[in-house]
């Protein structure tokens, strides 16, 4: 069986076109389509756009320095956002965006260590990705048994059901129509 090849969506913001050629190759050599942005207003134009499962900014930009952009990347999405800073200012820009899961790099950097960071946060990709696979399982969950209460108490209230008639009234409609549980509770809900 073969395996399905992910493609990876890149922002790279960054005022240097130098870096921009040189990330833009590094991410090439992996499945990545990327996007180029020279600064935070265009970046986040982009972003209301479309999604990405990367924003990835040289810090500083024209218009902003980049750490907000990065935060509100990481924090309103599932995106992995990481920002370049200059080691005079590392642990600075460590303590205003760590805590909002933005990675860091230090540069200069070697393309050695960006490779190797390219693979991390490609890991940390999949685990959210999983994670969000996860909490939409839930969320369907916690819908169908909404709507499956929901459609009992029309049956308790309209039908005088007491709660272990109408689930499995609601089992039987589901069973005998082909449909699951939560389709035949909407039923119900639209008779009612």
């Amino acid at each position: 069986m073969p395996l399905v090849q992910i493609i990876y969506r890149a922002l790279v913001v960054s005022t240097s076109e130098k870096f921009m050629k040189e990330i833009g190759s590094l991410l090439e050599e992996r499945t990545f389509e990327t996007e180029y942005a020279e600064n935070a207003g265009e970046a986040r134009r982009r972003l209301h756009e479309r999604t990405y499962d990367f924003v990835i900014v040289n810090a500083p930009l024209r218009d902003e320095y980049g750490t907000r952009l990065c935060i509100d990347s990481s924090v309103n999405s599932g995106t992995i956002a990481v920002i370049f800073a200059a080691s005079d200012i590392y642990e600075e820009i460590t303590q205003k965006t760590a805590h909002h899961g933005v990675f860091i790099i230090r540069k200069p950097s070697s393309q050695q260590t960006i490779r190797q960071a390219v693979s991390l946060l490609i890991s940390a990709r999949e685990k959210i990705r999983a994670i969000e696979k996860k909490a939409g399982k839930a969320e369907n969950k916690l819908e169908e048994i909404r709507i499956v209460n929901k459609a009992k108490w029309f049956l308790i209230d309209n039908e005088d059901m007491n709660e272990n008639e109408a689930h499995k009234y609601i089992e039987k409609l589901a069973m005998d129509s082909g449909i699951t549980k939560q389709q035949a509770a909407q039923i119900i809900i639209d008779r009612y």
